[in-house]
């Protein structure tokens, strides 16, 4: 996979298909791959995807804030000179993919905010800690996994995995503690609540009912405040969820705006 020095960092990028760019942000512990299911739906797009900061193979120097993870994102188009783009974020993600359109909403086609939150949960961040907390006094990275797949993962997930004997998925974490404990830094100091009424681009809100990291009524609150933001509700979902379940709205959003 490519590099883009940019920024003072060594950004690790994919550039997938042809077509209107597609930006999809990913959230807080996860590298590209997390993208994975839902590329087949996106063959018409020029999809672009990057490791943030903390996470996968990306270099970086340093503390960082989630305006700095969105500068990021905005270099990278610039580096791959792409002005304007379809804009994705999941989670952590959204919190850029809101700062991008905050901030520069000329390079905004759409922004499409999947699981998103304005300031993140204090149960969530707390449950977080205390993963990282254990991490750091002796526990693997496996149990920080199954501790994070606990709040991303709805009940069937796992009624489904415990009939098979396997609780968690056995995909390698693709972070260390540092860059994890530097997002998580990143993440409890970001707030959009008295600034998010300022996104102006067409907004489509996806969350799940079902989600316990960022419950839905956070995404009813982010509906409520962006003009003209559509929600789009995905019963029995948690805070990961099935591409299934939303593609065809996102790509519809995507078409009504092009």
């Amino acid at each position: 996979m490519p590099i883009a020095d940019i920024n003072g960092q060594r950004i690790n990028y994919e550039v997938k298909g042809e077509g209107i760019p597609v930006v999809l942000i990913t959230g807080f512990g996860s590298d590209m791959p997390f993208w994975d299911a839902l590329l087949p739906y996106l063959n018409n797009y020029k999809v672009i995807m990057l490791d943030n900061r903390g996470v996968g193979k990306t270099k970086y120097n340093g503390k960082f804030t989630a305006f700095d993870l969105t500068d990021d994102v905005l270099a990278l188009m610039d580096h791959l000179s792409v002005f304007r783009a379809h804009i994705v974020g999941w989670s952590m993600g959204g919190c850029m993919a809101q700062e991008l359109s905050l901030r520069h909403p000329e390079r905004v086609i759409s922004l499409t905010l999947i699981s998103a939150y304005m300031r993140r949960p204090a149960r969530s961040s707390f449950a977080m800690r205390a993963a990282i907390k254990a991490v750091n006094e002796g526990a693997d990275m496996e149990t920080f996994a199954m501790l994070l797949q606990v709040m991303c993962l709805s009940e069937p997930i796992f009624l489904r995995r415990e009939q098979k004997g396997a609780a968690v998925s056995k995909r390698p974490f693709a972070a260390t503690i540092d860059g994890i404990s530097d997002q998580m830094d990143s993440v409890d100091a970001y707030d959009s609540r008295k600034r998010i009424f300022g996104i102006s681009v067409p907004t489509l809100c996806i969350f799940g009912l079902s989600d316990i990291m960022c419950p839905p009524e956070i995404g009813e609150e982010i509906t409520s405040l962006i003009k003209g933001c559509r929600p789009y509700r995905v019963p029995g979902a948690g805070h990961i969820i099935n591409p299934a379940a939303y593609h065809k709205a996102m790509t519809d959003h995507f078409k009504e705006n092009e």
